[in-house]
């Protein structure tokens, strides 16, 4: 993880600054432990816990990536041409590398299996998180990729999702629209509903209803988010009552996702629970990763601008999870 300290950070430890930095707090001591292990070198001068940093200072954090074994799964390409390639992210893959996965992302899959014959790499113009499955759209070369971004950035994109969530809404159609802001708790990357947040709106719309064994009530939608917030779907869903099955943050419990966090362990097998999770978590949340998926996708093609629209259906482990409930 590199760092550039910015200016309003003179004077701050090296602590102090890469605890801001972090998406999410570290218990106790950790932190103070984790810097001095990881022997910062800055021009041959090491960094300790309290040294006093100054702007323009680079470093990097050094750490051991759990997750980083094996190779990421294939793509599935829906589209491919000289500018645009569109694939189906499987569930599970991050997009870029992090602290805990560096070589199996989608990044890495594009740089190393899909490069063009004139060695240029395709990049994502747009991001998923890391359990939702779904298209990416990604720029032929960096000039595609920056006019995908500025599409994206000029809502000239239409994108839809599927979502399994957990009750009835009471409506065939409705729609969520709350002002939402990012940080301010334990997770530092949660969103939560504040008044002090940015506008943000998604239209809902139920495709089927179901009951469970026990007979409680779950629904798949079609999710249309009408502006661009960091988990949006998710908190939207969340704050109307219908919480998305498998989300460990805005699900049954945010301890599910620190717990997690903070193990520091390698990941689960894809597809399958975490041992940390406990067998009421896992009931709870029903289904290993979060149940929402990219299925719908209109962008202006970055070479003509003509829009292309792509579609993807639903994949197995949600396909499969459903299979298991009553229709009603």
């Amino acid at each position: 993880m590199a760092y550039e300290v910015e200016p309003n950070y003179a004077g701050w430890t090296l602590a102090a600054y890469v605890a801001e930095k972090l998406k999410r707090p570290l218990p106790g001591d950790r932190l103070e432990r984790m810097l001095r292990s990881r022997a910062l070198i800055h021009e041959e001068r090491e960094l300790l816990p309290e040294t006093k940093i100054w702007p323009g200072l680079r470093f990097s954090l050094r750490k051991r990536s759990p997750g980083d074994t094996g190779e990421p799964p294939l793509l599935p390409v829906v589209y491919d041409d000289e500018a645009l390639l569109v694939v189906d992210k499987p569930a599970g893959l991050a997009l870029h590398p992090t602290a805990r996965y560096h070589l199996t992302t989608l990044t890495w899959a594009l740089e190393h299996r899909h490069r063009n014959a004139a060695g240029d790499k395709p990049d994502p113009a747009h991001r998923l998180d890391r359990e939702t499955s779904g298209l990416v759209a990604c720029g032929r070369t960096s000039a595609f990729t920056r006019r995908l971004k500025a599409a994206f950035a000029a809502r000239q994109v239409s994108k839809a999702y599927l979502a399994l969530a957990e009750g009835s809404p009471p409506e065939e159609k409705f729609e969520v629209q709350v002002p939402i802001v990012v940080g301010g708790g334990r997770v530092k990357v949660k969103a939560r509903v504040d008044e002090a947040g940015a506008p943000s709106q998604t239209h809902f719309e139920v495709l089927s209803r179901y009951l469970d064994a026990a007979g409680k009530p779950l629904t798949l939608l079609r999710c249309v988010p009408l502006t661009g917030r960091q988990h949006q779907i998710r908190v939207h869903l969340q704050a109307a009552g219908f919480p998305l099955v498998g989300d460990k943050l805005y699900g049954p419990s945010e301890e599910i996702f620190l717990r997690l966090a903070e193990s520091g362990g390698t990941p689960a097998p894809l597809g399958t629970f975490d041992a940390l999770i406990t067998p009421d978590e896992q009931a709870a949340l029903r289904l290993w990763r979060q149940a929402l998926h990219a299925s719908e996708l209109i962008v202006p093609h970055p070479a003509t601008s003509t829009p292309v629209r792509l579609s993807c259906p639903l994949p197995s482990d949600i396909g499969n999870f459903i299979r298991t409930l009553h229709a009603l």
